[in-house]
């Protein structure tokens, strides 16, 4: 049972305030909270591509279709502050579990240690967070998600694979300050050969736009340097650097290797827009509603739950494509 945290008419306060939750449903179809019925509060990411969209619907889907009552609480433009407010009122409201997915990997101690000191059970999704206080360690249960360090090696061993003799290219990463950024950067640093070489990473923001604007900028300082790959880290970003190549030029001749699986990056894999897609898996709802039920049924969930994923050239993307599997 949760150690009381409210009192007296702080209590009448915050549980008004829960019955009102409950009632708007929080964007997860739920209009209540029926007796019996668990409440998670979900801080979630919201808008920002094809993966989210297909990652966060999923979650939704999974949790209505298990019986809870998700409140799904989305941040806009990657804005932390929104969140680490967003997380705090469900501790306050006493919701039975909260979902994180967050959109810096730092910054939450002093959340998890309310939520802990509450004994409400905190699951991460998709991007881990680092911790360094012992007693905020305590609410995290689980960690569900793919493996980012797996999809950053699968792109370096592709670039291998391309290019035995060695060759010079870029990586588009994402945001500045996300575990996913820095765990895909793991990855392919634990797998990149001695003879490829990074002649510059940059940040696209996982933006389509911008990295177009980027990989313009960048073919064009570097063009003596002959570069041949481009690793973005996500699709979005890897669409954006195929339409600079082609508008440079140099289809064909400069091998793009994207992270998510979107339909559309299997599509231009297909259309040779792209060498090569790895498949971050968004679709892990129900494994996420199935620890979170163990946990509130007394028992004890894995503590890294890993997702499957695929890869793609441009044979496995056409199969996916006509079969009708992708979600997203």
């Amino acid at each position: 049972m949760k150690k009381a945290i409210k009192s007296g008419l702080a209590a009448v306060v915050a549980a008004s305030t829960l019955i009102g939750l409950a009632a708007c449903g929080g964007g997860s179809g739920d209009s209540s909270s029926d007796s019996g019925q668990k409440t998670v509060g979900f801080v979630a990411v919201g808008p920002e591509g094809g993966f989210r969209t297909a990652n966060e619907n999923d979650i939704k889907q999974a949790f209505k279709d298990a019986g809870f009552n998700l409140v799904y609480s989305p941040t806009q433009s990657n804005d932390q502050q929104k969140q680490i407010q967003a997380f705090n009122k469900f501790v306050n409201d006493g919701v039975d579990a909260i979902i994180l997915s967050s959109t810096e990997d730092t910054g939450w101690d002093d959340s998890l240690k309310k939520a802990a000191e509450a004994e409400i059970p905190v699951f991460t999704v998709d991007r881990n967070v680092e911790v360094k206080d012992s007693e905020a360690k305590k609410a995290i249960v689980s960690h569900i998600g793919p493996s980012n360090e797996w999809a950053g090696e699968q792109a370096a061993e592709r670039i291998a694979k391309d290019f035995p003799n060695g060759a010079n290219g870029f990586i588009l990463e994402g945001p500045a300050g996300l575990s996913v950024v820095k765990d895909r950067g793991t990855g392919w640093n634990n797998k990149v050969a001695s003879n490829i070489k990074v002649l510059e990473s940059q940040s696209a923001n996982w933006s389509t736009d911008e990295a177009k604007t980027v990989t313009a900028g960048l073919l064009d300082k570097y063009k003596a340097k002959n570069p041949q790959f481009i690793f973005a880290q996500n699709d979005e970003m890897g669409i954006g650097a195929a339409q600079a190549v082609d508008a440079a030029g140099l289809k064909g001749k400069v091998k793009i290797v994207t992270i998510d699986g979107t339909e559309a990056a299997l599509k231009a894999v297909v259309a040779g827009d792209l060498d090569y897609v790895i498949e971050y898996n968004p679709i892990f709802g129900k494994e996420t509603a199935q620890a979170v039920k163990d946990k509130l049924d007394g028992k004890t969930p894995k503590a890294d739950i890993q997702i499957e994923s695929k890869t793609f050239d441009a044979a496995a993307a056409k199969k996916a494509l006509d079969s009708g599997e992708r979600k997203y």
